[in-house]
């Protein structure tokens, strides 16, 4: 599973605005305009039309969108019909916490973060392990800044997959349970076309479904949520670890054998990761 780390741009500057201009509005210097000739003040208002949100997205929606655009928290961009070309499908839809500030962005990230990474796996299908295999990943969205100061609340969770490290994958029509067996990761699963340091770097990614040089094999869980990053232990013991899942994929029971381990970075671990990858050269 891919992370991500979103940027909830400029909502506290706009929508700080937004309340100080209807401030003035009711407060300000207006007065002296409605008075007449003799002094007198006109008892007619115009009241202020209350702001309407737009409509809440839904769940099934279709986008097409860019990887970049997976990185904005406030993105206005229309669904498109789902028997068209499409990279992303929302999967949840959901309410962001009463109690929480929208004008926080960290609060805000935390909060749709937590709930759409819960919310994935059973919606593809997909056990712990083999959404960590796979190159899927969700993306978040909430309101934009008039539609928070007009109430709206919404959160929308969004699945995409990550063709190449730089471009997503178009989904099917119907991307739910796309995960739903060890099948699905020779179309969907994370690949590289790279050498060993590549794959310790990170580098070279891809789904499976595309010529590759290496696979990943295995996820080791290391941890739970509460877990503190293991620091540099996380990167030791590979043969340890990866030999054996390595062996049964290729079935080189006694052979030489390239193997390599991927584990989470420190940023990734404090978005929830907490599987390291055992990775094997393939023939492809």
């Amino acid at each position: 599973m891919e992370t991500r780390h979103h940027v909830l741009g400029r909502t506290v500057g706009a929508l700080t605005a937004v309340l100080t201009m209807s401030l003035a509005a009711c407060t300000g210097d207006g007065a002296s305009e409605d008075a007449d000739s003799t002094g007198e003040t006109s008892a007619e208002t115009t009241p202020s039309p209350t702001p309407t949100p737009a409509p809440r997205p839904v769940v099934d929606a279709c986008y097409r969108l860019t990887l970049q655009q997976l990185d904005e928290a406030q993105l206005d961009v229309a669904a498109v019909p789902c028997t068209q070309p499409h990279t992303t499908q929302t999967y949840l839809m959901a309410t962001l916490p009463a109690d929480l500030d929208p004008l926080d962005g960290s609060a805000v990230a935390a909060a749709a973060d937590r709930r759409c990474r819960t919310g994935l796996a059973p919606w593809l299908r997909a056990t712990p392990a083999r959404l960590a295999l796979s190159r899927a990943r969700h993306a978040w969205f909430v309101p934009d800044e008039d539609d928070l100061a007009a109430g709206a609340r919404w959160l929308r969770c969004d699945v995409a997959v990550t063709r190449r490290d730089t471009a997503l994958l178009n989904l099917p029509e119907q991307a739910r349970g796309l995960l739903k067996n060890d099948a699905s990761l020779d179309r969907y699963g994370r690949c590289a076309r790279t050498d060993q340091a590549g794959i310790a770097a990170g580098e070279g990614g891809r789904v499976c479904s595309l010529p590759h040089t290496w696979r990943a094999v295995a996820a080791r869980r290391l941890g739970t949520a509460g877990d503190a990053y293991p620091g540099a232990a996380v990167r030791r013991d590979v043969l340890g670890r990866c030999e054996q899942p390595a062996r049964a994929f290729t079935g080189n029971s006694t052979g030489d054998i390239a193997v390599g381990w991927l584990p989470p970075s420190r940023a990734g671990w404090a978005a929830g990761d907490r599987f390291g990858l055992c990775w094997t050269r393939t023939r492809e």
